[in-house]
């Protein structure tokens, strides 16, 4: 379960004061989860009363979400989740898993829609974490190479293992970030591993760190179910509110999200994931023209 923190209209003057903003708790029932809570809380003074706000949203205040341009008071520093959850202070929720799982997605797309052959594209998977051992399985048919860096490969040794068994081919685990240098299209969780060197398609989720010279994918908006979105509060990040959905709810059918534009950094041109297939052909076809 999280919270959405709402706000509503101005608190009322009576009598030349404001009437006390007393936050309510309101729970909301998505389709195919279990239920969060939309936090509605009104301004006095133009402030919004956060003490209040954090004692409305009891142990749902390290799971917020805040509409843009709003920020809580810092709460204060904790070691770990778990000190977080005794510590006072609202919190934001910090998405672990879609994000990640979606940049997969959207490079799966992207190599089905190619028409370079597929043995001759590499895919190199960067996941630090090890969120994608189940995940990689549709990648199969689409690469010619695929490699897996982990700061620890036995993570990925069972899935490796499955991989090898049901379809013959040998997934390369790599704790080198050198392995993913020279391949087509990179997933990756970090950003900060990359030498700025690398040639390839770049999907991530990481916004907190550049990669000058490379092509970084950025996902614009993504496509909400209808029935969930019109659950999402005004301000509320769809992909934010999308995640919290999947990760905090069980809502399986955020995995499925699309996206219809896309960006590179320090490009303002938008492009279709059609065109982000042509821009991957055209590599492929300049790589055997040269090589």
């Amino acid at each position: 379960m999280f919270a959405c923190l709402q706000i509503t209209k101005e608190a009322p003057r009576l009598r030349g004061r404001h009437r006390p903003a007393v936050p309510a708790l309101l729970r909301v029932e998505p389709p195919g989860g279990a239920p969060f809570f939309r936090l509605e809380a009104r301004r006095a003074r133009g402030e919004l009363p956060w003490a209040e706000i954090e004692r409305a949203a009891g142990r749902l205040r390290t799971r917020m979400l805040f509409p843009e341009g709003v920020c809580p008071p810092p709460p204060p520093s904790a070691r770990s989740a778990a000190q977080a959850q005794l510590e006072p202070g609202l919190r934001a929720f910090v998405p672990r898993r879609l994000p990640l799982l979606l940049s997969l997605r959207t490079a799966q797309q992207v190599l089905q829609a190619s028409r370079a052959p597929a043995r001759q594209l590499r895919v190199t998977v960067v996941d630090s974490r090890g969120i994608l051992t189940r995940q990689l399985e549709p990648l199969v048919p689409l690469a010619g190479s695929l490699r897996v860096y982990t700061p620890d490969p036995s993570v990925y040794r069972a899935a490796a293992e499955q991989l090898q068994r049901r379809y013959g081919i040998a997934l390369i685990l790599s704790d080198s970030p050198a392995c993913f240098a020279q391949s087509h299209v990179v997933v990756a969780d970090d950003l900060r591993l990359f030498t700025g060197r690398e040639t390839g398609l770049v999907f991530t989720p990481d916004a907190e760190n550049a990669l000058p010279g490379c092509r970084v994918v950025r996902c614009g908006a993504p496509l909400l179910p209808e029935a969930h979105a019109r659950l999402c509060p005004p301000g509320i990040d769809p992909l934010r509110f999308a995640c919290a959905l999947y990760e905090l709810c069980g809502v399986k059918e955020m995995e499925r999200l699309r996206f219809t534009h896309f960006a590179f950094d320090n490009v303002s041109e938008t492009y279709t994931l059609e065109e982000l297939a042509g821009i991957l052909d055209k590599s492929c076809a300049a790589e055997l023209h040269y090589g």
